[in-house]
């Protein structure tokens, strides 16, 4: 029995914005109609250790009756890496075959993670934006950041995409980076001047306390809420975004409600209520919102059944070009 094995430099390779962002409309269509079966993970924070950053372990995963594959994630998260200058989240994906529990294949979680999250935040962003979204506002300039705006762009036409950080060099790093790829990025000094007239509007960091409220956006925004880890504790978004968005979209709502510190928040003060959330899949399936008009919010938490469908792609890819190792891991 052999293994296909991909590092992260084989999935940037290997990874297609449009090709990816296809495979979790799929992975989120199968999610709603039964086709795929998407648990809720069990964190494992450290035994002794009960502080709200804390590293902590989630095991993610997710099976595909159309794929014929299910798949095992690893996910340990551990913010205060940073402090360290240490990656805060490292993972690895393992894709096996579910007829004969075969280990089809390895997969390094670090760019397959950055990839998928960007391509299912695009496709929401296509089906809940503005289809005439003209300007693009990133809070955050790390890598994550930049594969949003990669991936945002195949989806609207910005003709200006703001990013902003609380470091002003990492912004203007990021915006010159992404202006060599041909996407009209600038770095911005402010979070007002970020958002002012943003259409379209991505939170993506690490904070603890919620910074985006319902005064800093526009009459017809969508927000996507994404920078938070998968713990109750971290928040982005003040409630009040929640309670004037005319719908707020989850990736799924079990996990949501479990995992994300924005719903959480949301469904404490009472202003949005747990039967309101409607999954992507539903959302897909109901084809967006129809007159794109009001405040939208997609809140993103990560799912298991987005790395397996992340996984297979990379998998087909690699058999085509003849990329990644075969290993032998049994006798």
């Amino acid at each position: 029995m052999t293994t296909l094995t991909l590092t992260s430099a084989d999935v940037e390779l290997l990874a297609d914005v449009d090709g990816m962002r296809e495979a979790m409309a799929s992975a989120h269509r199968a999610l709603r109609a039964g086709r795929a079966l998407q648990p809720r993970p069990q964190a494992l924070p450290t035994v002794t250790d009960g502080a709200a950053d804390a590293p902590t372990v989630v095991p993610m995963s997710a099976i595909s009756e159309e794929l014929g594959l299910f798949a095992v994630k690893v996910l340990a998260d551990a913010p205060r890496n940073r402090d360290a200058g240490l990656p805060a989240q490292r993972s690895t994906v393992a894709v096996f075959d579910a007829a004969t529990a075969e280990c089809v294949a390895m997969i390094d979680g670090r760019a397959l993670t950055r990839i998928r999250t960007a391509a299912v935040t695009a496709l929401a962003t296509d089906v809940l934006a503005p289809a005439g979204a003209a300007v693009g506002a990133v809070i955050g300039a790390g890598p994550l950041a930049a594969e949003h705006a990669r991936a945002l762009m195949r989806v609207r036409s910005f003709t200006q995409l703001r990013i902003w950080s609380r470091t002003l060099g990492r912004a203007e790093a990021c915006a010159q980076q992404l202006r060599a790829d041909g996407i009209p990025a600038v770095a911005t000094t402010t979070p007002a001047a970020t958002l002012d007239g943003a259409d379209v509007v991505c939170t993506l960091t690490p904070s603890q306390e919620p910074f985006l409220s319902r005064r800093m956006l526009g009459a017809d925004t969508h927000v996507n809420a994404v920078g938070s880890p998968p713990r109750p504790v971290f928040s982005e978004v003040h409630a009040d975004v929640f309670a004037a968005a005319r719908v707020v979209v989850v990736d799924d709502a079990a996990v949501a409600l479990a995992e994300s510190g924005n719903i959480r928040g949301a469904c404490a003060t009472g202003v949005l209520q747990p039967a309101e959330l409607v999954s992507l899949g539903e959302a897909l399936d109901a084809g967006g919102a129809p007159d794109r008009r009001g405040i939208t919010v997609f809140n993103s938490v990560g799912l298991g059944i987005q790395d397996l469908y992340a996984a297979h792609v990379l998998c087909q890819r690699a058999a085509v070009v003849g990329a990644g190792t075969m290993v032998s891991i049994r006798s």
